[in-house]
């Protein structure tokens, strides 16, 4: 067995855990790092989301998981002036979010709290006026939804880990863990896949055929980090906007876990958060660059030729360069 080594100590949706890896070789990082820079000190957690029409990059806060009265804030970024404001100063312990395709709103993946059911939310950037999506399924409350993705057919794509009760937020979970799709225009929601361990980040592939499904079953919110658990990211067909095909292996990260993650153009490449920093791979999972970042990453956007990344203490910025 190849000995462990400690990679990082993070926040998976606000619960600190020790992290530790099996020790392999790799490519050396990127020596583009004068490419790769923290681009402003803040305490980003989740998000992240760019909305070109205000220069705005939003994310949630760190959650402060040892307090009774946890809660998690809504921030952004003046792209502009750099200057940090707050826009929601309790957002029912959001986690993913995701611009809507007409630029006007956040979709908020609300973990919720014992008191107030989690679920999707629509938020809007102009006054920050709040509407409930969806917050249960078949009668019963979702465990925690984590990442929010939306087709451009207007369907919705959530996961509900159990993260919340195993970080003491959140009542035992009445549903089983699961990805979901939600069709805005009838109110139907379809249960995906519950063959996925702990589903997390999500992604579609370009042209949309395929769903790229986080598994981060190597950290289950309640104890230690277990290298021998999933730390993967799986692909589907999606055969119809309320159905996917086999679940395939595309990449296991070995540090960490894939937390939020994103497709981006000309080829559909895949940018990972993991517990080493960020990670570039093929679509197919083959790895082309990393870049370092002590603690690890937890989420990822794209705009205007850059990626940024959170990492709790910082924003990360780094040049889109994938030759």
């Amino acid at each position: 067995m190849a000995a462990l080594r400690i990679a990082r100590i993070a926040f998976v949706g606000g619960l600190l855990l020790l992290l530790a890896t099996a020790g392999q070789a790799e490519p050396r990082p990127s020596k583009d790092l004068d490419e790769h820079t923290v681009y402003a000190q803040a305490d980003a957690h989740e998000g992240p989301v760019v909305a070109p029409d205000q220069n705005r990059l939003y994310f949630t806060s760190v959650p402060d998981s040892a307090s009774d009265d946890a809660s998690i804030a809504i921030r952004y970024v003046d792209l502009n002036t750099g200057q940090i404001e707050t826009f929601k100063p309790d957002a029912n312990m959001a986690n993913g979010m995701w611009l809507t395709r007409d630029g006007r709103s956040l979709l908020v993946a609300e973990q919720g709290t014992r008191d107030t059911p989690g679920g999707i939310s629509r938020i809007r950037l102009a006054d920050g006026a709040r509407d409930v999506v969806i917050d249960s399924f078949e009668g019963k409350p979702f465990n925690s939804p984590n990442k929010v993705i939306e087709a451009s057919s207007g369907w919705i794509y959530f996961s509900d880990p159990d993260y919340g009760h195993h970080q003491g937020f959140k009542d035992a979970p009445q549903l089983p863990m699961a990805v979901y799709a939600y069709n805005p225009e009838t109110g139907e929601t379809t249960q995906l896949t519950t063959a996925v361990a702990r589903p997390h980040g999500l992604a579609l592939s370009l042209d949309e055929s395929v769903l790229y499904i986080g598994d981060t079953d190597a950290i289950d919110g309640s104890g230690p980090y277990d290298p021998s658990r999933s730390r993967s990211i799986l692909s589907a067909p999606l055969l119809a906007p309320n159905k996917i095909g086999p679940l395939k292996e595309v990449l296991s990260v070995p540090v960490g876990i894939p937390d939020g993650f994103i497709v981006t153009k000309p080829d559909g490449n895949l940018w990972v958060a993991a517990g080493d920093g960020v990670r570039l791979y093929s679509s197919d999972g083959k790895l082309i660059k990393k870049f370092p970042i002590e603690g690890g990453a937890f989420n990822v956007v794209e705009h205007d030729g850059k990626i940024y990344s959170t990492a709790d203490t910082a924003i990360w910025k780094t040049e889109i360069d994938e030759d």
